[in-house]
């Protein structure tokens, strides 16, 4: 299993979320890049740009290795499409922005405003609600579930002056728009519980959830940019 470089300190979350769940995959499909390329449509060169984070996958890659995996593809192409908005400028594949090795179009997009991030995401949820395919109970673990979201047990405990809801015990993990792991329900029972509504508590990252925390972070004066991180999370976390 390849030791994969970390990622620039400055990447969008969504970009590391997305290249992360990249990697997982290709990890646990225990083929090696000369593998994928005979076995997918995407040459070697193009995928070492991909899961080193070096060029935005292409969507026929997701939905390749989804495919190798058995894995549902729609979650990893609606946060394809939420990296997309945040691409770094400086990132391209070729000098005409497409990659030479496949003659696909490359990532040479800029930063948008966070109103197009917003469409975006909610585009891509909206999409996925009305073909049936979103992930349902603890997303994070049924990556082939064709089911409709449902609720997450909240279960809020005080633990040394701390409060958890038993989905995650983190204080500084990154997440946003397009996420669907344990820290979302996390988010979002704690979020409910201090008055927050997020609407239904199912694990998924989307516009209620990011008003929520938005509301949250106004309330604890801090910068209103509805991603939880290392600055929100103890502010979840307090008592009271």
């Amino acid at each position: 299993m390849p030791r994969w470089k970390p990622l620039p300190e400055g990447a969008d979350p969504s970009v590391r979320q997305l290249v992360g769940q990249l990697r997982r995959l290709k990890d646990r499909s225990g083929l090696s890049m000369a593998a994928l390329e005979a076995r997918t449509t995407c040459s070697r060169s193009s995928w070492e740009r991909y899961l080193g984070g070096r060029a935005l996958p292409s969507r026929r890659a997701v939905e390749d290795l989804c495919r190798l995996n058995g894995a549902d593809p729609v979650r990893l192409l609606a946060l394809r499409e939420v990296a997309e908005t945040v691409w770094d400028a400086s990132v391209t594949t070729g000098e005409d922005g497409t990659d030479p090795a496949d003659g696909r179009e490359g990532a040479t997009y800029r930063g948008v405003r966070r109103a197009v991030f917003a469409l975006a995401v909610t585009a891509a949820f909206a999409g996925a609600a009305v073909a049936g395919v979103l992930l349902g109970l603890e997303p994070w673990r049924k990556a082939g579930a064709t089911t409709a979201p449902v609720p997450v047990r909240c279960d809020v405990r005080s633990e040394e002056g701390a409060l958890y809801a038993g989905h995650s015990r983190t204080w500084k993990t990154t997440i946003a728009l397009g996420y669907a792991e344990e820290e979302v329900a996390e988010a979002e029972c704690l979020l409910s519980h201090h008055g927050y509504d997020t609407g239904r508590v199912d694990g998924l990252y989307d516009i209620a959830t990011r008003d929520a925390a938005r509301r949250a972070q106004r309330d604890a004066g801090l910068v209103s940019d509805g991603m939880i991180g290392r600055h929100t999370w103890p502010v979840l976390r307090q008592e009271g």
